[in-house]
């Protein structure tokens, strides 16, 4: 890993590039937050929503890496590559690199939002605005997937007493059979302070009665991402 990159700009670019590539392959792709190598890697992890292969690891704590292709092909063309590269290059040429690697097919367009990938828009944003900031965000995943110690559901989703019981039951399609693993926790200063499910696209905060429905004031802000963030930070801080 790039020692010298500042660990909430790991947070806002790994977020940044992962909401974009599911975005664009929304029928394709599913993102996890997984803790492999023992527990001593901390990556955001595309992998397929089929039998078939495909994963893409963001390591936070190395590097990126196309470990299968989603075509079933043999992984060719792609080293694994340092944050610093990210960072320097033209945003959309390395999103098509990393596609072609993969073997996924550019889109023609890019699909219109649907709960999920508004989800992970809104989290990717969500983490810029805390880049070099002294108060920290961290985003969680609603089950711990570690092959080290400390593994399972998450325990911060307790701190959202609004959100419904029966979102929190297993679900068909549920991975593993985890409903957690359906469900995102913000952390700002090691505080949860947001919780998402991006199934339905809601979120809740830990002191009001009930859930924002993401698309609603998606549509509601004119599809403006910035306003649908501000306002999730506003009511989280109760203001």
């Amino acid at each position: 890993m790039d020692e010298w990159i500042d660990r909430s700009v790991l947070e806002a670019a790994s977020w940044r590039l992962a909401s974009e590539l599911v975005r664009r392959h929304p029928n394709t792709t599913r993102l996890l937050r997984t803790h492999p190598g023992g527990g001593q890697y901390d990556c955001l992890t595309m992998t397929s929503t089929t039998t078939r292969g495909g994963t893409i690891q963001l390591n936070r704590h190395g590097t990126i890496q196309v470990h299968e292709r989603f075509d079933e092909r043999p992984v060719e063309g792609w080293e694994p590559t340092e944050w610093d590269e990210y960072l320097r290059a033209d945003p959309r040429e390395f999103l098509d690199r990393l596609e072609r690697a993969s073997g996924l097919t550019r889109p023609a367009h890019v699909p219109s939002s649907v709960p999920m990938t508004l989800t992970y828009r809104v989290l990717a944003a969500l983490a810029a605005t805390a880049v070099k900031s002294v108060h920290r965000i961290e985003i969680k995943s609603g089950y711990i997937d570690t092959s080290g110690y400390g593994g399972g559901p998450n325990d911060a989703l307790d701190s959202f007493p609004s959100l419904p019981d029966d979102l929190r039951r297993a679900r068909d399609g549920d991975l593993f059979g985890e409903p957690g693993y359906r469900f995102w926790i913000v952390m700002r200063d090691g505080v949860p302070i947001l919780a998402f499910e991006q199934d339905k696209g809601m979120a809740w905060t830990p002191h009001h009665e009930e859930g924002l429905d993401l698309m609603a004031s998606y549509r509601g802000s004119r599809r403006n991402l910035l306003v649908v963030t501000l306002d999730l930070l506003r009511l989280a801080d109760n203001v």
